[in-house]
């Protein structure tokens, strides 16, 4: 089993899971890098699994899904387009001795969801869209703070060790405005100069972990759902 990261657009992330000669892609935002990491690495796409509606995130679909016989897995939203398979909070799904579990994480819009990919043996696998971000989270766009504040809850309680794929490339920014909040903290800082780097090195800043992002996400510190609302109007301004 392979994670394999494909920057799309200006800061988005797909991700194409591969097993043996059969791959799944998460969030395709373009259809062309895709295609050709497929062609290289000579594997079938199976399925397609999207997380929300937004443009950013399925616009590659279409050209996908006439170019292989992939399914689309999704929350059940006619926004998505070629859309085969909706999927809820407890669904599961196997693939090459692994499994997805779908877990419904609202409030960036109104039926987000994130898939855990379980393999025996290695710390779980976290795809999460817009809803969590390498020390941040999602606009609240159509969904509610409250909704986002619930599904931050319930990502925040899987083990430490799970591994943290989002959507966007936006771990400098969330970490320049966690330095606003607490411009001496220590785990902040060190957190910065180590994305910089990474960035400057031509490197993603993910996956992250669980683990890592209750110590370094500003919204994952917060201790109600007053605090994080306030935080994240706070961060609309930034």
């Amino acid at each position: 089993m392979e994670i394999v990261v494909l920057p799309a657009l200006s800061d988005n992330y797909m991700y194409l899971i591969c097993a043996d000669a059969e791959a799944v892609i998460v969030d395709p935002a373009a259809e062309d890098p895709v295609m050709r990491e497929l062609d290289k690495r000579g594997l079938t796409l199976t399925r397609i699994l999207i997380t929300h509606h937004h443009y950013d995130h399925v616009q590659g679909v279409p050209g996908l899904c006439r170019h292989t016989n992939a399914e689309v897995i999704g929350p059940n939203d006619e926004r998505i387009p070629g859309l085969k398979h909706p999927v809820r909070e407890g669904n599961t799904f196997a693939f090459a001795g692994s499994d997805f579990r779908v877990l419904d994480t609202p409030g960036h819009g109104d039926r987000d969801v994130s898939y855990l990919l379980r393999t025996p043996g290695r710390p779980d696998a976290l795809f999460c869209g817009d809803t969590l971000f390498v020390s941040g989270c999602g606009r609240v766009l159509e969904g509610s703070a409250e909704a986002l504040w619930t599904s931050l809850r319930k990502l925040a309680a899987l083990p430490d060790e799970t591994r943290v794929y989002c959507g966007h490339e936006y771990t400098e920014e969330n970490l320049r405005f966690a330095l606003t909040v607490d411009p001496h903290d220590r785990v902040y800082q060190d957190s910065l100069t180590a994305a910089q780097q990474r960035l400057r090195d031509g490197l993603p800043t993910v996956p992250s972990t669980i683990g890592t992002e209750k110590k370094a996400n500003p919204f994952l510190r917060c201790d109600s759902s007053v605090a994080f609302t306030a935080l994240r109007k706070r961060k609309d301004r930034f």
